[in-house]
């Protein structure tokens, strides 16, 4: 996480994503990359020249003074910063940028023309299903003290908590580790599925290698996103740490996702860390 990348507009969904960049990057000493994306406008062409150019003109000094506010406020946190400015589709310029040099992505759950915080809007709903980077949805402010992670056992999750456990030293944050099983199979069979999950918790602890953690085990039972976005909110968790699996786009549409799920349902900040290899 030595460089983050962070996509800002004028909403403040993005304002709190700054915010959050900043805290973590002053904590891990890392870099801030700001990107802003100004749209191109098709309609441009069915004006003037003049008109035209003045709806370029009026984007692009917009686009500056967005910028100029992002790094004073990271400038008045000290870390560090790199401006860069793009022109096309937010979410696919997004997604060129978001390069292997950047540990994290780091933006708003919606833009500026929607209004609920929670929800992710259009732009951050692309990047979070395609970016091949972990990133963090911001949607509120704080100091990340409180960690939720998810588990199924696999290696995706595996890779989820390595990553949690690395920003969780940094921020000094508090770890719980969650495994949902079947309420079916608690149903049928409480002891069964008791111990299908502790299992679980204790394999994928077992599987990052992390001495003197410590963490706190938990077993949920019932549909899995609806029981992550339900503890979170009654855990006051700061954030919710799940792995990507990686699903290509037909699967993922016809699948569906725990982790697409989760961020939009989640009140509290999501991170989503897709699979190493991916990366």
């Amino acid at each position: 996480m030595q460089k983050i990348l962070v996509p800002v507009d004028n909403s403040l969904s993005s304002l709190m994503a700054q915010e959050t960049a900043a805290y973590i990057a002053k904590k891990n000493g890392s870099s801030i990359t700001i990107l802003h994306v100004i749209p191109e406008f098709r309609s441009v062409y069915e004006y003037s020249q003049s008109v035209g150019t003045e709806m370029v003109f009026s984007e692009e000094k917009r686009s500056e003074k967005l910028l100029s506010k992002a790094t004073a406020l990271f400038a008045e946190e000290k870390v560090p910063t790199n401006v860069i400015t793009a022109r096309g589709e937010p979410a696919v310029a997004i997604l060129e940028q978001a390069t292997s040099e950047f540990g994290l992505i780091v933006m708003g759950a919606c833009g500026e023309h929607e209004t609920n915080l929670c929800k992710l809007g259009s732009v951050t709903k692309k990047v979070e299903q395609h970016a091949h980077r972990p990133i963090l949805i911001a949607k509120k402010v704080s100091l990340l003290s409180n960690f939720l992670v998810c588990t199924d056992g696999s290696e995706h999750a595996i890779d989820a908590l390595d990553f949690a456990t690395t920003l969780a030293r940094k921020v000094n944050a508090k770890i719980t580790l969650l495994n949902v099983q079947e309420g079916i199979l608690k149903s049928i069979s409480p002891k069964t599925a008791k111990e299908i999950g502790e299992l679980v918790l204790t394999s994928t602890l077992s599987a990052i290698e992390e001495e003197n953690l410590e963490v706190t085990k938990k077993v949920g039972y019932g549909t899995p996103s609806n029981v992550i976005s339900d503890l979170a909110d009654e855990g006051k968790f700061d954030l919710v740490v799940l792995g990507s699996r990686g699903l290509g786009t037909a699967e993922r549409f016809l699948l569906g996702s725990v982790s697409d799920d989760v961020s939009h349902t989640a009140q509290c900040s999501v991170l989503i860390v897709p699979p190493k290899d991916r990366r």
